[in-house]
């Protein structure tokens, strides 16, 4: 057995969901989850992969993890034991939660030393299209969902696009989303994610970009040029509004802002506030105690010119 495959096995659910007679999906996302997370705190993640399969025509590949200790060896553990039994049984759960979506789903139980290994090895032998991950801020083993070192590694690796949702605290209804661009590589896909959030929700949409004070006119048309982009893809959204504002702290405004929201996506900080922002892990004193959603969108940027072919109006393949 290689070493590989001695750190995780595959076990598919037998449940799956029908597309009723629809099409073919056009993509695949993956929703890895702990098997012994609550129900009710997969579903929200759920809801949020349920939104963006449906923006992308894509099935949903609900993965349960199982995580073994190192001394343990996978190929001794039996089907029938509990713990393999358990993911097995959430593996259908989350299926199930799926269709209630409306959402093409099928599931996999994954008994694993290394989820993150695990994780990755799963976006290429099942060839996924994206990966949607979760953080929760919280410090409780019994809330937390992946670990910030699983999912900064996954971000970091997956050669597709990832998506990583910070929980809010409580479960509530999504009327408010604050979408804010950069320009950067990331920023089409941010913008398409705000989109399936309001679709699915309902909720209005707020585009943000900032500027340093006393911007030249070149900073002018820039940004000009960014939220143009934004709001030509979010032009189906019928409460949306768009935003150009100055300050000399653009991570601090924009996570002192995101108070104000429901749910809050930008696309994926390479480091710095942002970042930790995303990952739970900003300070509180910046943070201002926060309990509101953040979804980070980074795209799959194998081709260096696909911000320059989004800001020039150019069809992004």
């Amino acid at each position: 057995m290689s070493d590989d495959e001695m750190d995780h096995r595959w076990r598919d659910s037998e449940m799956s969901t029908d597309r009723s007679g629809t099409d073919s999906p056009n993509a695949r996302v993956l929703v890895p989850i702990h098997e012994w997370l609550p129900l009710a705190d997969a579903e929200r993640l759920l809801e949020t992969a349920a939104a963006i399969a449906r923006e992308q025509d894509a099935e949903m590949l609900v993965a349960s993890l199982a995580v073994f200790a190192r001394q343990t060896p996978l190929d001794a553990v039996q089907d029938n034991e509990d713990a393999a039994l358990a993911a097995r049984e959430s593996a259908q759960e989350y299926v199930e939660t799926a269709r209630e979506f409306d959402i093409s789903a099928s599931g996999v139980a994954v008994l694993t030393h290394d989820e993150t290994h695990s994780i990755l090895e799963l976006i290429e032998e099942r060839e996924c299209d994206g990966v949607i991950l979760a953080v929760d801020p919280t410090t409780t083993q019994r809330r937390r969902l992946l670990s910030g070192d699983t999912v900064e590694s996954v971000v970091a690796r997956a050669e597709c696009e990832v998506f990583v949702e910070k929980q809010r605290e409580e479960r509530a209804p999504i009327e408010s989303v604050l979408c804010a661009v950069d320009g950067g590589p990331h920023s089409k896909l941010a913008a398409e994610t705000a989109r399936a959030i309001a679709f699915d929700t309902g909720a209005t949409v707020t585009i943000v970009h900032y500027i340093k004070p006393d911007p030249s006119m070149n900073e002018r048309e820039r940004s000009a040029t960014i939220l143009n982009a934004a709001e030509e893809v979010l032009s189906e959204i019928d409460a949306l509004t768009v935003e150009e504002c100055e300050t000399e702290a653009i991570p601090k405004a924009i996570i002192n802002r995101s108070d104000r929201y429901d749910y809050t996506v930008l696309g994926a900080p390479t480091s710095g506030l942002l970042q930790q922002f995303t990952f739970g892990t900003v300070p509180e004193r910046v943070n201002q105690g926060s309990r509101n959603a953040v979804v980070m969108a980074q795209a799959d940027t194998g081709d260096t010119s696909r911000v320059s072919r989004w800001l020039t109006g150019d069809p992004i393949k």
